[in-house]
């Protein structure tokens, strides 16, 4: 699936990585708040999204959520689909990690992958 990309008035949106069917965003909102934004274009009609504060919930303005949301609903009627809902999880937290973890090598001889 190809994703296009808008020039987005409030918030300052990076692309971390993209696969065919999804993209991880860090976003940097108008206020200084930071938020990864992982995006799933999986089933017709909705959108599957995670969003990860750094910091408490009562640090994130409900304003600034709305902003984020009505730049995610752009982008994603950008890809040519029609989506109506984004089904979202907001967590927040102290810190946020970027990572990979890699699966045992021994792990997958034993399951023969």
């Amino acid at each position: 699936m190809p994703h296009f990309f808008l020039q987005l008035k409030e918030n300052q949106w990076s692309l971390v990585r993209e696969t065919p069917s999804s993209q991880k965003f860090s976003v940097i909102t108008s206020d200084g708040n930071e938020l990864g934004v992982d995006v799933h274009y999986t089933m017709p009609k909705v959108l599957s999204v995670s969003i990860a504060f750094a910091g408490p919930e009562r640090d994130l303005p409900r304003y600034v959520l709305e902003s984020v949301m009505d730049e995610l609903a752009q982008i994603a009627l950008k890809t040519g689909i029609d989506y109506a809902v984004i089904d979202y999880t907001l967590t927040c937290g102290d810190l946020m990690t970027e990572g990979n973890y890699s699966i045992d090598k021994r792990d997958r001889v034993i399951r023969r992958l």
